[in-house]
């Protein structure tokens, strides 16, 4: 079977009929292919939520185990670059089982890994614990989830795609002000075991209502190479964005202390990082149909370059909360028009695979860019070097993705039939 006439249908296309060999009862755009996208939304608002709420425990934890912000910063690091470099290979696994199995994983995984890191004795335990915990937990759940949210829909898919990465900022929004508390008033110990027991639980939940979804069909070997002129363009883009991307997340918190922000008020950047990227995913996948979702795609690496020069001049609690917002957005847009990007140029039968694959660059850039700002505020005392290093690559990034070629219909029929 060949390729559409036309790239694979956004929101606002005309829905193909489902295929026959769709589940019962699980056809595309369907009651239940909604029930599906909310499961996956909860599963990702709980990896991530708990994967991003480390800004809260880095300062605890740095203490505890007596170690510098640059060796601290390694957890968050090991965490970004497993649960994002595991999709390598979850994502193909969610191309031919479904993403049930894999949230079953994904739960003992994290489960296990909070726990261990809660009666962890140094900080060697807490990388293996909570760095593969956490990390295989994210690797195991977002792809496989997104994946098959993908493959539920046709007509709505860059809504109900949006929808679900909409999750990571409302994971964001709730677990950072909760994490703080809990680390106030139970200690981070405790608060990573109660984290253990609620995050498993949830992810079970979400395993019972994402269901497989419908096939896509089969293409021939030749189809499973990825296009590597435009590929290749969007991975090293990619990386150098990511680099950025999740920077914030770890160093956001202990920025803002250094400039004399209380730890409630400094955690309270990172709830607007999640609410304002709530609203990009919405907004921004929105008016994929009217803008073109490639085009909103490199607006959102331009805007996340632009607003790392606000986070580097900013003097003040203003200054940071202008940034989070501008970061939020930007970031969440990215996000939620990465799996449409690639269904829209590549095709949807092979979209776990290729998300896996450029999962890979978002995990090794995830994985650097936190464990680079530390150990330059580490040697420099502050963060300005730090910061204005990052800018560089992120504006990097956003040059290279502008060079990107949007893929013709006869790029998607040459990749089917082979070179």
């Amino acid at each position: 079977m060949s390729f559409p006439e036309t790239p694979p249908a956004v929101a606002g296309a005309e829905c193909p009929p489902a295929p026959a060999h769709a589940p019962a009862g699980g056809a595309r755009d369907s009651r239940r292919a909604w029930l599906a996208a909310v499961g996956a939304t909860l599963a990702a608002s709980v990896v991530y939520g708990l994967a991003y709420s480390y800004g809260q425990f880095f300062g605890p934890m740095t203490q505890a185990f007596r170690a510098g912000d640059g060796a601290a910063s390694v957890v968050f690091s090991i965490t970004t670059l497993l649960g994002f470099g595991l999709s390598a290979v979850t994502g193909p696994v969610a191309d031919r089982t479904g993403p049930r199995a894999m949230l079953l994983v994904g739960a003992v995984c994290l489960g296990l890994g909070l726990h261990l890191t809660a009666i962890s004795d140094a900080l060697w335990q807490a990388y293996l614990a909570y760095g593969l915990g956490i990390g295989l937990g994210v690797g195991c759940v977002y792809v496989p989830v997104l994946t098959a949210t993908g493959r539920w829909f046709d007509r709505y898919r860059a809504v109900a795609t949006g929808s679900v990465v909409t999750g990571v900022g409302i994971g964001t929004v709730v677990s950072s002000p909760l994490s703080a508390w809990m680390v106030s008033h139970f200690g981070w110990r405790h608060a990573y075991e109660y984290y253990a027991v609620g995050g498993a639980a949830l992810l079970l939940l979400a395993a019972a209502l994402v269901g497989r979804p419908p096939q896509a069909p089969d293409f021939p070997i030749a189809a499973q190479r990825p296009p590597a002129r435009g590929f290749r363009t969007l991975y090293v883009a990619s990386l150098l964005v990511c680099m950025a991307n999740y920077v914030p997340f770890a160093h956001l918190v202990p920025s803002a202390q250094r400039l004399g922000i209380g730890a409630l008020a400094a955690a309270a950047l990172i709830s607007a990082i999640g609410i304002s990227s709530i609203a990009g995913r919405l907004v921004i996948t929105a008016l994929a149909d009217r803008f073109g979702s490639l085009a909103l795609f490199k607006a959102c690496h331009a805007g996340v370059g632009l607003g790392l020069v606000v986070w580097t001049t900013a003097r003040g609690y203003g200054g940071l909360l202008a940034f989070a917002i501008i970061h939020g957005a930007m970031y969440g847009g990215y996000s939620a028009l990465l799996p449409v990007v690639l269904a829209d140029q590549f095709g949807l039968a092979r979209l776990g695979r290729l998300l896996g694959l450029l999962f890979t660059a978002l995990g090794a850039g995830s994985a650097l860019g936190p464990a680079l700002v530390g150990y330059l505020v580490q040697s420099t005392g502050g963060y300005g070097t730090a910061l204005t290093a990052l800018t560089v690559l992120g504006l990097l990034g956003t040059g290279i993705v502008m060079s990107y070629r949007e893929r013709s219909t006869r790029d998607l029929r040459r990749d089917t039939v082979g070179r």
